[in-house]
């Protein structure tokens, strides 16, 4: 099948990637956990909500720059690509 079909097709999806654990984003991660459970122990109920709209937002902005940050990326490797074909005469100049 073509690249293009399997993308249609739903079995190409860009915003799927392995995750590798990594020492310092495991560290980071568990550092984040602990201190998000410390605070929450320390919020009242109307304090929490507010972290939790918080948190929404900001996972809505990280999302919007994913997604730019994935449209320029795809772009530039299609000008690379676009690129080797420009001057076909040079592949036997050499």
């Amino acid at each position: 099948m073509h690249i293009l079909e399997e993308f249609w097709y739903g079995n190409i999806n860009p915003m799927e990637r392995p995750f590798q654990r990594q020492r310092r984003f495991d560290k980071a991660f568990r550092m984040l956990t602990k201190n998000e459970e410390k605070l929450l122990e320390s919020l009242n109920e109307q304090e929490k909500e507010l972290l939790e709209k918080y948190k929404a937002c900001y996972d809505e902005m990280i999302q919007i720059t994913e997604c730019q940050t994935f449209i320029k990326g795809f772009k530039l490797g299609a000008r690379f690509t676009m690129a080797c074909f420009e001057n076909e005469d040079d592949i036997f100049d050499e």
